[in-house]
């Protein structure tokens, strides 16, 4: 009877230490908190790699499925740099990111695109480029960001809240798309929305519901004075 207890003791604790690994694996598929940051700069630039041009599909199915955050904030980085400008891409950003919000009000893991919005494609090398700019910035943040104040960025009040204002401010942008100036503007609180969640950083949340005020505002005085 002993040597039975021996013999089959290896399967138990083999068993037992393989639970935990595929346990890890599960959890390092979700890209969340600071030291993600360089980690989504890296797959973003490995999707370029060996193509001429990347569809919207191609960016939510790929970064997409590593969560809503992730996503969000892709396509909150293309809204405030010059991608933003290209015609036809501010108001695909903008339906993304309001479908985003949609899929995070649900709590429905993945993103679907309509076909007319995930065939608009961008420039791999511009992408890339753009991507390399923003390395260090990354790099950067990864050291300064934190995980505090998660009632603002996992908090399930905030979040239906960030839900709504993204769905509403995505949706706008298919309407003043057109004007240079409304994407990078509207990709400001977005972004901060983003890098919040993403990094699991409410203080990032809290800014970017004060400079949400803050556009609003702006776009107000700015019909005031054109009106």
């Amino acid at each position: 009877m002993t040597v039975s207890a021996t013999r089959t003791q290896p399967h138990l604790d083999s068993g037992q230490a393989k639970r935990p690994s595929r346990h890890r694996r599960r959890k390092r598929r979700r890209l969340e908190g600071p030291d993600a940051m360089p980690v989504l700069v890296d797959r973003l630039i490995a999707l370029t790699e060996g193509r001429e041009r990347i569809s919207l599909d191609l960016i939510a199915r790929t970064i997409g499925a590593q969560g809503h955050a992730p996503l969000l904030l892709v396509a909150a980085v293309f809204m405030v740099l010059p991608t933003g400008l290209i015609p036809g891409i501010g108001g695909a950003l903008g339906l993304l990111v309001a479908i985003v919000g949609l899929q995070m009000i649900t709590k429905r893991e993945g993103v679907f695109l309509p076909n007319f919005i995930g065939k608009r494609e961008l420039p791999a090398d511009r992408v890339r480029g753009l991507v390399e700019r923003i390395r260090p910035g990354a790099e950067w943040l990864r050291h300064r960001l934190r995980i505090r104040w998660e009632l603002l960025s996992r908090g399930r009040a905030s979040m239906v809240l960030i839900s709504l204002i993204l769905m509403v401010s995505g949706l706008s942008l298919l309407v003043i798309g057109a004007i240079p100036i409304a994407t990078p503007l509207m990709g400001v609180p977005i972004g901060l929305f983003a890098f919040g969640l993403f990094a699991r950083d409410g203080v990032l949340v809290a800014l970017g519901y004060s400079s949400l005020v803050l556009v609003v505002a702006l776009a107000v005085y700015i019909r005031m004075q054109t009106g």
